[in-house]
């Protein structure tokens, strides 16, 4: 029999073992063909421009790369360690290490031209399945699905690089390998020992770090715990690590006190405590890829998913626009005829004086600039327009926020002072005390408030609205004598007026508006183009302030909102998916490989009397706690990180529910992968039960 004939005959009779290899390889180029359809997409490079969001694409391509190098590598080592019993036989049948490697040589040949094949051909499908998805989002500015030469060098290149790279390990590994560790390597149990005391000690380290997290992040138990909170952040991350190779000593500790239960699976737990040993890595790797797939998918799909009611909570009025003491200046009987006449329907009008002045506080010590452009509305005029009735001394103030958050907020030491903020010098700017800072601003009237005598409120007052110099969301609302001392000492810029309008804005009213501001500013038809088009102007120091003046619309800002976080979401959950995929596809091959390791102690049951049905039972058990444990465990750890996350907003209920829905998918994915794992482990155990 020739060289050729044994290597065409290994293939074919092996063909099924290459499936794993091949579908980890062809799904690589796939992956990576589809990203770089996005990544070089000209639709995408002249839309979102050199911007942070292409920014994060950029960014994710290095994840992408990162994965492809580890998902290919594992699954390669774990092949190999399937098949070193394969290759002790060749070794014992005289066959040479340089005959090896020729075998190996073409086996990866082939499996690398099918792969690189057939994975461009499903990128390039699936990757017009992708784009019509994103383009149900991006439904305004949608974006074609198009094969470029730059994506196909990308997968082809990296795919090549780490393919390459991983037959250079083969040869390594089949140039030390000999006769004797191969009889070993099929023998061995990887059996030790695992503390009870160990195990019940980084559980209740675990638990405590959980408990304790989100109540120093929500300052419920000292303001400043920086560091305490990066420790517990380090200590769940690393405790599983120990729980995972401890579990099941502690939980047959505990079974014993139930001696029919313990009795029952007495068998299962034996086995388990060897095989938790064994996978403890494994396990807490996918653990992990399955925290962060859960983290970040579901961070990015909740916020796509809530973006409505981000929306409505940001914007509480349907339109608005700054007046200033030369541009948008409109009283509010023209604005409500302006949108009328356009069928809108105008419910509430409401005008906001608002000065905006320098503002310092006190953190820790140090005082410091914190707001160029800080807003100050006087007591009666905030009355006016909430429908509220506070009363307030000279010395205390309000600092009211649109958002409403969870955490406690105190304001700190605050000093108001009115100036020109061009002629805040450097010695304004720098972290110094209070006498230093009274110092620099003699000259200047300034306002001084003491923590405790501001009050914060959480309160519908304006839309939330950062613009290229300002930024509409809170506020301090003073009395009404020091509003006017102010007021009086102010320049006349500084004086600023907030149109708010509530009602059925259509699209043709609001472009009115914008056109009869246009008009009366003298501005012409290049100003204004859209929401985004401040972004392009943004070196431009003359043109930057008059496109900030441009008036916000509520439906146009969900309009970008969801575009952007559908963007963000799309990509997201490519890179998430990746590992979710991943967490299966390593405790599949980890499974796969130590079928050898695990079948004498199987067959040792056989010849006690255990029948074929009760042996494929103890497998299923084995397997379902092997598979769903460290999926469950990771998806809770993401679910709870999550939830730390944005603990501090009073929409973490909704966020955390659609979290929990891609959770579910998750789960969903971890059992197709376990009943794929368990045929084959029950099939390759049937050779010998």
């Amino acid at each position: 029999m020739t060289f050729s004939t044994i290597v065409r005959k290994n293939f074919l009779y092996n063909a099924k073992k290459y499936l794993s290899l091949y579908f980890v390889n062809s799904l690589t180029v796939a992956i990576l063909f589809m990203f770089g359809s996005l990544l070089y997409n000209p639709d995408v490079l002249r839309q979102v421009g050199d911007t942070t969001l292409y920014g994060i694409v950029r960014f994710a391509l290095v994840g992408v790369v990162l994965f492809s190098f580890v998902f290919i590598t594992y699954s390669n080592l774990s092949f190999l360690k399937y098949r070193s019993k394969e290759f002790g036989m060749y070794i014992t049948l005289g066959m040479t290490t340089k005959n090896l490697i020729k075998m190996l040589f073409l086996e990866n040949v082939g499996i690398f031209a099918v792969s690189l094949a057939s994975g461009l051909v499903t990128g390039g499908v699936f990757g017009k399945l992708f784009f019509m998805g994103l383009n149900q989002i991006l439904i305004a500015n949608p974006i074609s699905f198009e094969l470029n030469g730059s994506s196909l060098l990308l997968s082809s290149g990296i795919f090549l690089i780490v393919f390459s790279g991983n037959f250079v390990f083969n040869m390594l590994y089949l140039r030390k390998i000999s006769i004797v560790e191969v009889l070993q390597a099929a023998k061995k149990k990887e059996m030790g020992k695992s503390s009870v005391v160990m195990g019940s000690l980084a559980i209740l380290v675990f638990a405590a770090s959980l408990f304790l997290l989100p109540q120093l992040m929500l300052g419920k138990l000292f303001d400043e715990a920086t560091l305490i909170i990066i420790i517990l952040i380090v200590l769940t991350m690393v405790t599983p690590y120990v729980i995972f190779g401890t579990l099941i000593s502690v939980v047959k500790s505990v079974m014993k006190h139930f001696k029919k239960t313990y009795n029952n699976n007495l068998i299962v737990m034996s086995n388990l405590s060897h095989r938790f040993l064994s996978y403890k890595t494994t396990m807490y790797i996918v653990s992990l890829l399955m925290a962060g797939a859960l983290f970040f998918i579901g961070m990015t799909y909740a916020m796509y998913a809530t973006t409505d009611e981000n929306n409505e909570r940001d914007h509480p009025f349907d339109v608005m626009f700054v007046e200033s003491n030369r541009y948008n200046q409109m009283d509010d009987g023209e604005i409500r005829s302006l949108l009328t006449k356009q069928g809108s329907t105008v419910e509430l009008t409401e005008t906001l004086e608002i000065l905006q002045i320098p503002e310092f506080r006190d953190y820790g010590g140090s005082w410091v600039l914190w707001d160029t452009h800080a807003a100050i509305i006087s007591e009666g005029n905030y009355n006016r327009h909430m429908g509220t009735s506070y009363s307030l001394p000279p010395s205390q103030a309000l600092f009211a926020r649109v958002h409403q958050e969870n955490r406690e907020y105190a304001v700190p030491d605050t000093v108001l002072a009115v100036m020109d903020p061009e002629l805040i010098g450097e010695g304004l700017r720098d972290n110094g005390s209070k006498d230093d800072l009274m110092r620099a601003l003699e000259g200047y009237p300034v306002t001084d408030y003491k923590s405790g005598n501001v009050k914060v409120v959480s309160e519908p007052y304006i839309n939330n609205v950062q613009t290229a110099n300002s930024y509409f969301g809170h506020a301090l609302v003073v009395d009404d004598i020091i509003y006017e001392q102010i007021k009086a000492a102010a320049a006349e810029s500084q004086v600023i007026k907030a149109h708010l309008v509530k009602g059925d804005i259509r699209e043709a009213g609001f472009q009115a508006l914008v056109q009869a501001l246009r008009e009366r500013n003298g501005f012409d038809s290049s100003y204004w183009g859209s929401s985004s088009q401040q972004d392009q102007y943004l070196t431009d120091d003359e043109r930057t302030p008059l496109e900030a003046l441009r008036p916000i619309y509520k439906d146009e800002q969900l309009k970008n909102q969801l575009e952007s976080n559908g963007t963000i979401f799309f990509i997201i959950i490519f890179l998430g998916s990746l590992f979710a995929i991943a967490s299966g596809v390593v405790l599949y091959h980890k499974v796969l490989s130590d079928i050898d390791d695990h079948k004498d102690s199987l067959l040792s049951l056989k010849r006690i009397g255990v029948t074929r049905k009760e042996i494929i039972g103890i497998v299923s058990k084995e397997l379902a706690v092997t598979f769903f444990l460290p999926s469950i465990f990771g998806v809770g750890l993401g679910l709870y990180y999550f939830y730390v996350l944005f603990s501090n907003q009073n929409l973490v209920g909704q966020l955390v529910e659609k979290a929990a829905l891609v959770a579910s998918l998750f789960l969903v994915l971890q059992v197709v992968f376990y009943f794929v794992s368990r045929r084959k482990y029950v099939s390759e155990l049937g050779k010998y039960l």
